[in-house]
């Protein structure tokens, strides 16, 4: 488990809890599919009861696809705090990357990103989730630059940035021999070259 300095034993006590439930509510989503899911279920293979559930969430929904607490401003500050000398893909990617290293480790962003493979249905649903941390990552970019948050370099950064991961995360697969980290690291490569044609043997 990540944890921030200075934190104590009731707020990691408390970020284990929200991931545990956070594990179950994934894992039994794909087990038995969103409608045969109740709260109850997901906090019977949890370990906690449904008034501890809604201390952290609102709906089963959210317990699946919502960001860990603080996630959008942690992305924020750790991109605004990388080298000025890297440039602000370099920033970005720097910092998914790690993020992305911390997600698979925990299994949770593992479980969530082949539960939409296998149900495409609930993408709609992560949309709230992607656009918090889209808009982390436009925020730091503009922070970085001095530019406006509306300005088209900004939002291009952001846009590829976020879009290398989203593609990183939806084609990797844990028995490749590849990790993500390496695979968003060649999505980003692919950015950086212009996305030149990928010519197929043969051809």
């Amino acid at each position: 488990m990540t944890t921030t300095p200075g934190e104590g034993l009731r707020e990691r006590k408390k970020r284990a809890t929200r991931k545990a439930l956070q594990s179950s509510a994934v894992a039994l989503f794909r087990e038995h599919g969103p409608e045969a899911i109740t709260v109850e279920d997901i906090c019977a293979d949890a370990g906690v009861s449904p008034r501890t559930f809604f201390n952290y969430f609102a709906t089963k929904e959210e317990a699946v696809f919502v960001l860990e607490e603080g996630a959008p401003a942690l992305i924020r500050r750790r991109i605004t705090e990388r080298p000025a000398h890297e440039t602000p893909l370099e920033a970005v990617h720097a910092v998914l990357a790690e993020r992305l290293g911390e997600l698979t480790t925990g299994g949770i962003l593992l479980g969530r990103a082949a539960l939409l493979r296998e149900r495409p249905e609930l993408l709609p649903r992560i949309a709230q989730t992607n656009r918090a941390v889209e808009d982390a990552v436009i925020s730091a970019v503009a922070s970085r630059t001095g530019l406006p948050e509306t300005d088209l370099y900004v939002r291009t950064t952001a846009a590829v940035a976020f879009a290398a991961q989203q593609a990183a995360v939806a084609c990797w697969r844990p028995d490749s021999g590849e990790d993500a980290v390496t695979v968003l690291g060649r999505a980003v490569g692919m950015v950086r070259d212009g996305l030149a044609r990928k010519i197929p043997p043969g051809d």
